[in-house]
């Protein structure tokens, strides 16, 4: 099978043939028909993701067809593919939270992921989809809607009343503008890219600032802050908006990271205000399946910036490094 494989970090990866992968115990085989690409794919290519093993197929957003029935799927089924196997048996798993499982295994990551013809998969992980959402649709409804759904509507708990701000209006943030106004939110974005601003208004935000606007256009807003930011860009500096934002007793909820970097907060602020701070690390495969709910009731709308193929996917991360993508980009196989 055609495969696009990282042999070395920051290499190009390498267009090859690869033999078929063969299903463990509980698998199934699914035929990619998209894989989206993100900022994640950046951090594995680069080799700033620390323990990851070469050579590796990336592509942890997929999207395609059950190639043999089994486990109560049938052959031909669309699927998208919830990325993450847990343990089930660590101490995160005792406790229901599968997504920060000890002993993980991700397809793109610790196994071959998606940038191939033919990936393997547990069947516990396929998240079944019909005729009206599109595989590139599927695709990044795995990571992009998944996080963001999950952040925001599960993490924060926005809903009507609630002033959100979400900081950093990428791949992630657009698709949470569209959740928390989904949900009756009232959403401001901040974001450096004025093409981002833009958009994030044209999905419903009420406000689109410029960093530096902050913090007092977000006051004139909202006079004693938001009750929820979001943090998505993984910066110290979105870090430190989102907490300036804060009304007294608001939530942050961190969801983009950079490996390496150092977040800071003056304490007399964290403790005095009372301010609560989150980590939200993805979802679970039951997210993965509101996430595709979300996507056919038209709540969410996947922002693919554009689609190519496998033989394109060097291209295509460089667009991504560059900072030249407004949602997502897709591979399609």
């Amino acid at each position: 099978m055609r495969a696009a494989v990282l042999e070395r970090f920051d290499q190009d990866l390498v267009l090859a043939e690869l033999p078929e992968p063969e299903p463990g115990p509980g698998e199934l085989l699914v035929r990619v028909r998209a894989a989206g690409l993100c900022g994640t794919d950046v951090k594995i290519t680069s080799g700033a993701l620390p323990g990851l093993e070469l050579p590796r197929v990336p592509g942890h957003e997929v999207a395609g067809e059950v190639v043999a029935a089994g486990h109560g799927f049938e052959a031909g089924q669309r699927v998208a593919v919830y990325p993450l196997q847990s343990c089930g048996h660590c101490a995160a798993c005792r406790r229901g939270d599968t997504e920060t499982c000890y002993e993980a295994v991700r397809i793109g990551f610790e196994r071959d992921g998606g940038l191939a013809e033919l990936v393997a998969v547990p069947a516990a992980n396929l998240v079944p989809f019909d005729g009206g959402i599109e595989f590139e649709q599927a695709a990044v409804a795995m990571d992009a809607v998944l996080t963001s759904l999950r952040a925001l509507r599960h993490r924060a708990q926005a809903g009507p009343g609630d002033a959100v701000l979400i900081v950093g209006a990428g791949g992630l943030g657009l698709h949470g503008v569209q959740i928390a106004v989904a949900d009756g939110a009232a959403v401001a974005v901040v974001d450096p890219l004025a093409s981002h601003r833009e958009l994030a208004l044209r999905l419903g935000a009420e406000l689109a600032l410029a960093p530096e606007q902050l913090p007092d256009a977000v006051k004139e807003w909202r006079r004693e802050g938001v009750d929820v930011a979001v943090e998505f860009s993984g910066s110290p500096e979105g870090f430190r908006a989102g907490a300036e934002a804060l009304r007294p007793g608001g939530l942050l909820v961190c969801t983009g990271y950079r490996p390496g970097a150092d977040y800071a907060l003056d304490s007399s602020r964290l403790a005095l205000a009372q301010l609560r701070i989150e980590g939200n690390r993805g979802g679970r495969v039951e997210h993965g399946r509101e996430a595709i709910a979300a996507v056919a009731a038209g709540e969410v709308e996947p922002l693919i910036d554009r689609v190519g193929e496998l033989g394109e996917v060097n291209e295509l991360l460089g667009e991504l490094r560059a900072g030249r993508v407004t949602g997502r980009v897709v591979v399609r196989l």
